[in-house]
């Protein structure tokens, strides 16, 4: 469930001083967005692929991933948490201004596993906003149609399924994980 507040000009330190009850916040358009925890098999996507991006960023030494508890300060008025980021060592600097604060700009790869609450539209206009502040791919996971969104630009998107292969393009060259292992069920 997804729960507007508002309340004029969000700070940094004022996002980050709300309670640490299991929710995250995103601010969306000004207004912030209280969301509820995800489920299991939300968690388990993020996981196996967070793992797989991060052993392949450390091996090859090109910038840092990031897990959903961090924000990514795309403006005055938006504030996203994306499920996974990634930001290239050419960008780190240039971001993360201030460490124990949220990253000044978008991550170069967002990456946001839906949960049946988020609709689409809203996840579009997201992807929107990655791109308007410097993302530059996108994956849009659909864990109920087994179905992965690849966005190289904010409009125009690829439909990978199936025994496809999740790549990294020319941002994370050689990078490829399975859509089979990234979807498996773990209880069989």
């Amino acid at each position: 469930m997804i729960t507007p507040v508002c309340q004029p000009g969000w700070t940094d330190d004022a996002i980050m001083a709300l309670p640490q009850n299991g929710k995250r916040y995103e601010l969306r358009k000004g207004e912030l967005v209280i969301m509820s925890p995800a489920g299991a098999q939300h968690g388990e996507i993020a996981v196996r692929l967070v793992s797989a991006l991060s052993a392949f960023v450390e091996k090859k030494r090109l910038g840092n991933v990031y897990d959903s508890s961090t924000g990514f300060r795309l403006s005055p008025d938006i504030c996203y948490s994306p499920d996974i980021a990634f930001v290239c060592n050419d960008r780190l600097r240039l971001l993360r201004v201030e460490p124990e604060k949220f990253l000044q700009g978008a991550p170069d790869l967002a990456v946001e596993v839906l949960s049946p609450t988020d609709s689409l539209r809203e996840m579009t206009e997201k992807v929107k906003d990655y791109f308007q502040h410097g993302t530059s791919l996108a994956w849009v996971i659909d864990p109920q149609q087994r179905l992965v969104r690849i966005y190289r630009e904010p409009m125009r998107f690829a439909i990978l399924r199936g025994n496809s292969f999740l790549t990294g393009h020319d941002l994370l060259p050689g990078f490829r994980h399975s859509l089979r292992r990234l979807f498996a069920d773990p209880a069989f």
